[in-house]
């Protein structure tokens, strides 16, 4: 099997041919948004990049490195103020094979001159990037990233079951699956840690977890404290063991590499456990993207409408009221399965479908409503 994509210098593959506006700092976020705003490239603006230490600043770094080197950007403008810790110059030779520029607020003489400065050098950039063309490349090299927000009943018994059927299917031809939501191994661990490769991986598993534990602890709470949601308790799910254990059937069968790091980058084919950062939604979706992934399935019940600059993210439901009333938002409809008009294999090979075919260009509702998010989440040790 094969997809239509962007092949770059450094030899990956991308599914989209963005042109990233990246801020090294959040006090650079306002020149970067105004830049992209009048050039219809991607912001990444972000509250980070200065006045972080240890675990957060690397964690910064590593999300803003994985974004000027991903696949699915051709072109990148590091945006920097001029005086903070994370440098432009150096961010943007990290775009090795790629065009990329910075510029400093400071050196240009204020927040007016940057935006215009940077509004040029995009356009000069998309003048360049237009006669790309997309090309076939294998299935094997696609690295698929796994989510779920705003969960009901219906992601545990249906949706995240055919992702898990999409995700054995990528694994089985040769490619990479991602499965982060540390918080929702919960209850869920040990069961997944007997699926890893060895020993070793196996403790790592059962350890991020631990971790997140002892983080809440410190502040006398747990992690049951702020799972399930209102929202997933209004729709239906009961526990947090509960809701842990349908969201992990998103990694399907197959045998669990390795845990990486939030927005660490994939080290080989097949499934791998992200220990993702704190925050919800766009952080773990910024995590998996910026490790590599090109592209995102997504289960949400009720309805979460939270696309990437990054890569399309592909919003599956299995609730049929959520497809009737929510037809912005969602792309791809599981809701067969829960009422027999379809078993879970055909579901999942009717996902692969469309995985494909937005990988060849065809557009999330995300990407044509424009509803974009972008954040880094913060560390936990």
């Amino acid at each position: 099997m094969q997809f239509m994509g962007y092949r770059r210098q450094d030899g990956q593959v991308g599914v989209r041919n963005h042109i990233a506006v990246v801020p090294t700092v959040f006090c650079s976020s306002t020149v970067a948004r105004m830049i992209a705003n009048a050039t219809g490239a991607m912001e990444f603006t972000h509250d980070g990049g200065c006045g972080q230490l240890g675990p957060d600043k690397e964690h910064t770094e590593r999300i803003l490195r994985g974004i000027v080197t991903h696949p699915n950007v051709g072109g990148v403008l590091v945006v920097g103020l001029g005086c903070e810790q994370v440098d432009a110059k150096t961010l943007a030779g990290a775009a090795a094979g790629k065009v990329a520029h910075h510029i400093d607020t400071h050196e240009l003489g204020g927040n007016s001159a940057a935006v215009e400065a940077g509004i040029k050098v995009v356009r000069e950039m998309t003048a360049a990037l237009e006669g790309a063309e997309r090309r076939p490349a294998s299935i094997d090299e696609l690295v698929l990233a796994t989510q779920c927000g705003s969960s009901d009943t219906g992601s545990g018994l249906a949706s995240n079951p055919v992702v898990g059927v999409l995700a054995d299917k990528l694994v089985e031809m040769g490619g990479t699956v991602l499965l982060g939501e540390t918080s929702s191994l919960y209850g869920a661990a040990g069961v997944m840690a007997r699926r890893a490769i060895s020993p070793e991986v196996g403790r790592r598993i059962i350890e991020i977890t631990e971790v997140r534990e002892r983080y809440y602890a410190r502040m006398g709470k747990s992690l049951k404290d702020a799972n399930p949601t209102p929202g997933n308790i209004a729709g239906g799910l009961t526990t947090l063991v509960e809701k842990s254990l349908g969201g992990v059937r998103k990694g399907g069968t197959t045998p669990i590499q390795g845990v990486l790091a939030p927005g660490e980058p994939v080290r080989g084919k097949g499934l791998w456990v992200m220990d993702t950062s704190m925050g919800l939604g766009a952080c773990g979706t910024a995590d998996m993207l910026a490790g590599g992934a090109q592209i995102m399935a997504y289960t949400t019940g009720r309805g979460n409408p939270v696309g990437s600059p990054l890569g399309p993210v592909i919003k599956i439901t299995a609730t049929r009221k959520t497809v009737d009333t929510l037809p912005d938002i969602i792309d791809f409809d599981a809701s067969p399965v829960l009422y027999g008009e379809e078993t879970v294999e055909e579901c999942g090979l009717r996902l692969l479908d469309e995985s494909v075919a937005v990988a060849n260009g065809k557009l999330t509702r995300a990407e044509e409503s424009g509803h974009i998010v972008f954040a880094i989440g913060k560390m936990v040790v």
